[in-house]
């Protein structure tokens, strides 16, 4: 059951964004579970108190952040952030035929603590706030593709324990703790592979890499997950849709 926008605290905001913030912190709750149909336009307009247009604008907003689909005819239903589709949306890495790329993953290092100055500023936490680590080596095609460091910031997923989490997916596990990974910025550069990283993927040091540099953050802004990988591309390649 919605609310009255009047509730929203985001007031600064167009209208239809107020709506769209208020929605996901409903569907995140669990107001909607995952796979649950949404009241219609005109159901959601009269509860929230304003026009039909305005919603229909907030609907599009969540639909592009992957929060619902609409199905023509039937309706707005939530998204099950577990499913594969949904939980390797931030994934960009491609093969030759445009395919999803497909890697295996072996945790070779983990660790909960602290977070380093490098991690309290792309995760904007205080000295305090714990972070929990993984190292994994990414292989693809029987070889080995890439070394990969994510670092989450286990404040933003209330309950969670750190000895629950073993090789996490983060939206699996953010939909566990009714918060939904909404968008993520990714950074990328062609580095020089160092010593330690080219030992591990039995490369040549100095080879070439790409190095991804991504945060993932939540509806309300605040970052819940930072990985970096740094991935020898053969005939695989990186996909940027622009629009």
């Amino acid at each position: 059951m919605a609310v009255p926008i009047k509730s929203c605290a985001l007031l600064r905001d167009p209208l239809y964004l107020q709506v769209c913030e208020l929605l996901a912190r409903q569907i995140a709750s669990g107001v909607w579970a995952p796979n649950a149909s949404l009241p219609n336009e005109l159901e959601l307009a009269r509860d929230l108190g304003v026009s039909s247009g305005t919603v229909r604008k907030a609907l599009e907003k969540l639909e592009s952040d992957r929060l619902v689909v609409r199905r023509q005819g039937r309706g707005t239903f939530v998204v099950d952030q577990t499913t594969p589709e949904a939980s390797s949306r931030f994934d960009r890495l491609r093969q030759t035929d445009g395919s999803r790329l497909v890697l295996r993953a072996k945790i070779i290092e983990s660790s909960c603590g602290a977070p380093t100055p490098n991690e309290q500023k792309a995760l904007r936490l205080g000295p305090g706030e714990p972070v929990a680590r993984k190292r994994r080596v990414l292989s693809t095609s029987g070889r080995l593709f890439g070394l990969e460091d994510a670092c989450l910031a286990l404040s933003r997923l209330p309950g969670l324990a750190a000895a629950d989490l073993g090789d996490w997916c983060l939206t699996v596990l953010a939909q566990r703790h009714g918060v939904h990974a909404s968008r993520a910025s990714e950074r990328l550069r062609a580095v020089a592979a160092p010593q330690e990283t080219a030992a591990i993927l039995s490369l040549k040091p100095g080879t070439t890499l790409l190095r991804l540099d991504r945060v993932i953050s939540s509806t309300d802004h605040a970052p819940i997950e930072w990985r970096i990988l740094s991935c020898e591309l053969r005939e695989e390649y990186y996909l940027a849709e622009v629009s």
